[in-house]
């Protein structure tokens, strides 16, 4: 039985798995819709959660609502109560850093497996590859079991500090995304306005001072915005949803900055 198990095989959770299998490596592999049997050799395809954890040691979980990752862990023949005593959950789902330690603390106390979070960036390259930003929360000890088996998939792993670190660091990297991203919007607005061809404009600004992550990969996409056509109703929501998750965080300190309620302007354009 595979030590490694993934739930979620979604396009991050899937490209995890494939490069997990293309290294040689045996997991065990569960999403109630996606089958990725046949597809490499290593990737065991589980009927049930409960089947996937079983002989598990590390699991990663790649889901993307709380709803579905709370049954996953906490139903009755879930990932929680069929893993071995002791096992180790990598959260890859984005969640405020609050409710990483309220997991944290259900997942220790009702089950004795640990939990650390494991907040995905993506980079330059292909996560198919291995190219993938983790940051993590959690103890010393339980990043230190698991490290190795995260250097399977990603070539940037940075341990934030304690539960909930890694989560923190995520939504300060996705406010300063999509602030980058509203301001670049607004910018290519008004220089379309203004008579400057689109393309001139991206390629202009890309080669510039003025460059940012956001203006250099969400081309097609701001494209379409800045023609007034919008963007796909799955890429307004998980702004809104990621957005909406620094607000939260940030608001447990006061009122949130300036810059992050401005970023909201984003979904608007979307």
């Amino acid at each position: 039985m595979p030590d490694i198990a993934v739930y979620g095989l979604g396009e991050m959770g899937a490209d995890i798995a494939r490069c997990i299998a293309g290294r040689g490596r045996e997991l065990a592999a569960y999403d109630p819709v996606i089958d990725l049997s046949g597809e490499l050799p290593g990737i065991r395809q589980c009927a049930s959660a409960g089947e996937a954890a079983g002989g598990a040691r590390v699991h990663l979980v790649v889901l993307k609502k709380l709803s579905d990752l709370e049954s996953l862990l906490f139903d009755e023949g879930g990932l929680c109560a069929a893993a071995p005593r002791g096992s180790l959950v990598v959260l890859h789902t984005t969640l405020t850093p609050q409710v990483v330690r309220d997991l944290h603390e259900r997942v220790r106390d009702t089950y004795g497996h640990a939990l650390i979070d494991a907040a995905l960036s993506r980079r330059g390259g292909r996560v198919s590859e291995g190219s993938l930003s983790l940051f993590l929360g959690g103890s010393d000890p339980d990043i230190a079991s698991v490290k190795a088996t995260l250097e399977v998939y990603a070539d940037n792993i940075v341990h934030a500090g304690p539960t909930g670190a890694g989560m923190t660091v995520k939504l300060c990297n996705n406010w300063l995304l999509y602030s980058n991203r509203n301001a670049a919007l607004q910018a290519l607005r008004t220089g379309r306005e203004l008579g400057v061809e689109i393309d001139v404009l991206r390629q202009a600004l890309a080669t510039s001072t003025g460059s940012s992550w956001a203006l250099a990969h969400y081309s097609d996409l701001d494209e379409a915005i800045v023609a007034g056509r919008g963007a796909p109703p799955v890429a307004r929501d998980r702004t809104a949803s990621e957005l909406g998750m620094a607000r939260e965080m940030a608001a447990s300190l006061g009122e949130p900055p300036t810059s992050l309620k401005e970023a909201f302007a984003l979904i608007d354009a979307m």
